[in-house]
């Protein structure tokens, strides 16, 4: 894996370090390779340094991406603006060999140089590069099934894409990979790619602004999002800073807005608290009620099943096909159990018919890879049921005449006799019963395995 180096920028820090907690946290869980390195200025942004002065601009970038180069390290960002600046001068400084010596002979004064070897990636870049959408997915300690979420790409992570080569800058899709790698569902809406309008207010257009922002917002709210993700901080401050002012003037606007690293921090088992989501603008309770209540679900499946196994199986469903009962009965898919069971809706499963169709023929035993197969996952949901009193009455029947006779059902003495058999000898009850106690506990000796 790559080493890199942290490139703050200048709001992150100062305006939005909740951004900057998540990052750090997540990329420590994960095993990410990063520092702080000193002397860093303002990237610099585009839209007021580069149009003030484009040798300003570039001298300043080249200044940045030279420390990153003695450090021996790539930078990564989590703000686009950074990421779009520091990406854009290397480019235009390898593009032209006569510009890249001039601004060698600049920085020389101040003793450095640039060799134009050093390189800046988003924090996502690291996330889909370096992990993958599937390398995440197994290490969530939570899977966010259910939730739905709506991405805000932003323009500078993906324009002018000849020189960040992100993703396609109009039809992209890695951010939403990334989204549903949490187990969400990334929904779609029709303003997805428009701009956020945030530097309307510096141009004195605070009424264009808030139009942009409210039309995204309503958008969103309409496809009936949980909340909204992105990962710029002009961004995260149009869409949570404008809809706290849209909200405190009467507006119906209530849509939480999350960086996705903090969603990520949060399915890698990371406390709210810990994440300072208290900071945001727009309050997130909505969410994290929800979130809270699936979260505890799954801990409940923790406590019966390896969660990392459970999920595997109900993301591959190759057996399904091969299910006998499920050939014989079209409305009958068992891994349709289990996906249930990974997304914490255990009370669900236990009390559905369903389960009890499995037959424990032991073909999906046979063909599991991992041989952590859907019967061995739902024998224990059976085991579950029936402690609730959720049997058929056939199985409660059966485990009733277990219980009192030893045997599920009596011999026919005559019909023995006619086949000139010996009578079947009474099962000794007493010591059964002494041996078992009262109740007959079945252990689950398959959970955890």
């Amino acid at each position: 894996m790559p080493s890199y180096a942290y490139f703050w920028g200048c709001y992150v820090p100062a305006r939005l370090p909740f951004m900057e907690k998540a990052t750090r946290l997540a990329f420590d869980q994960l095993g990410v390779d990063a520092v702080d390195v000193e002397g860093l200025t303002c990237c610099p942004e585009k839209t007021m340094v580069r149009n003030m002065s484009h040798r300003t601009w570039l001298l300043t970038a080249a200044r940045n991406l030279s420390i990153a180069e003695e450090a021996g390290r790539t930078f990564v960002t989590p703000c686009t603006g950074c990421f779009a600046t520091l990406k854009g001068a290397a480019v235009e400084l390898r593009s032209d060999p006569a510009l890249h010596e001039e601004v060698n002979r600049e920085l020389a004064r101040i003793g450095r140089t640039y060799r134009g070897t050093a390189d800046v990636v988003h924090v996502l870049d690291v996330l889909y590069q370096d992990f993958g959408p599937a390398e995440l997915r197994s290490r969530l300690r939570y899977r966010m099934t259910g939730m739905k979420v709506a991405v805000h790409y932003g323009c500078h992570l993906l324009r002018p894409s000849q020189e960040l080569l992100f993703d396609d800058p109009f039809w992209p899709t890695k951010f939403d990979q990334l989204v549903e790698a949490l187990g969400a569902t990334s929904v779609v809406y029709p303003s997805k790619m428009d701009c956020c309008g945030g530097l309307l207010l510096r141009a004195g257009e605070e009424d264009s602004a808030r139009a942009m922002c409210r039309d995204k917002l309503r958008d969103i709210i309409t496809a009936e999002a949980d909340i909204l993700t992105l990962v710029c901080p002009s961004c995260m401050m149009q869409y949570d800073n404008m809809q706290n002012l849209l909200q405190r003037a009467g507006e119906d606007l209530n849509l939480p807005v999350l960086y996705y690293p903090e969603l990520l921090a949060l399915a890698l088992g990371m406390e709210p608290s810990e994440l300072g989501l208290d900071r945001h603008r727009v309050k997130v309770d909505s969410f994290l009620e929800k979130w809270e209540a699936r979260r505890a679900n799954i801990d409940v499946v923790r406590e019966h099943w390896d969660y990392r196994l459970l999920s595997a199986c109900a993301e591959c469903a190759a057996c399904v096909d091969d299910c006998p009962v499920a050939r014989a009965d079209p409305t009958y898919n068992p891994n349709e159990l289990v996906r249930a069971l990974a997304a914490g809706e255990v009370d669900q499963v236990l009390e559905s018919a369903d389960l009890w169709k499995c037959v424990e023929c032991y073909t999906c035993a046979e063909l599991c890879p991992n041989k952590y197969d859907q019967m061995k996952i739902l024998r224990v949901a059976k085991h579950l049921a029936a402690e609730r009193g959720l049997a058929p009455s056939g199985v409660v029947e059966g485990m009733k005449a277990f219980r009192e006779k030893g045997r599920l059902i009596e011999a026919s003495v005559a019909q023995r006799r006619r086949l000139g058999l010996p009578p079947v000898a009474k099962a000794p009850t007493e010591e059964l019963t002494e041996l078992l106690g009262e109740g007959v506990e079945e252990e689950n000796e398959e959970t955890q395995e």
